[in-house]
């Protein structure tokens, strides 16, 4: 059974944040129009964070070309499901179904947030993970980040792109005000995370249907 892991954020919430609003506009795949809706986003402007800039919702790795970034609608084409099979169980979704599943979550803003990083050489999804965002009436209606689905490729690891994915995780959780960050994981991940700030606290639980 995996242990709870806790990040609490001390550091107070940016005050130069701005709402983008999402974009309309249509567009097709495979001759399919549908809805573009652009992910909302909370951009803390001109921010530098430990030497890396943060623009648009991406932390810009320009020393080994990778970079993080939003899940796009042509991750689908790039092994994103497949690396989501690395991790758990996942069969083989059409894009009907992987357009539908994206306006979805698209449609929540920035309370659910899927980053991804991609191989420059290969062009392939090599490492991903996502944030759902809580709203608590708790501690004057709080909000509480709970990081989810943190896999890196086989072939791709060593190379420390585990980290760059939860610190972006982090950074959005402490952008949209969340006071604290949670997530589950293996036994054998205790070190992973703690090297991430992590602390280990309380005990999972599971309910499975």
């Amino acid at each position: 059974m995996g242990s709870e892991a806790l990040l609490t954020n001390a550091i107070p919430k940016p005050q130069n944040i701005e709402n983008v609003a999402a974009d309309s506009s249509q567009i097709s795949e495979n001759g399919q129009p549908i809805q573009n809706c652009i992910m909302h986003q909370l951009i803390d402007q001109g921010n530098i964070q430990n030497g890396h800039h943060i623009e648009n919702g991406s932390l810009h790795e320009n020393a080994d070309g990778f970079s993080v970034r939003r899940l796009q609608l042509s991750d689908h084409k790039k092994g994103f499901v497949e690396l989501l099979g690395q991790l758990s169980p996942t069969r083989p979704l059409s894009q009907e179904e992987f357009q539908e599943r994206f306006a979805e979550l698209v449609s929540m803003g920035p309370d659910h947030h899927i980053c991804v990083i991609e191989d420059p050489v290969s062009c392939r999804v090599v490492a991903t993970g996502s944030i759902f965002i809580e709203r608590k009436f708790i501690r004057g209606c709080s909000k509480v980040g709970h990081i989810e689905d943190v896999v890196v490729d086989k072939g791709a690891r060593g190379l420390r792109l585990g980290h760059r994915v939860v610190k972006h995780l982090v950074d959005h959780a402490k952008a949209t005000g969340c006071y604290k960050v949670v997530l589950y994981c293996k036994p054998e991940l205790r070190e992973f995370y703690q090297k991430c700030g992590f602390m280990e606290k309380n005990v999972q639980m599971a309910f499975y249907f």
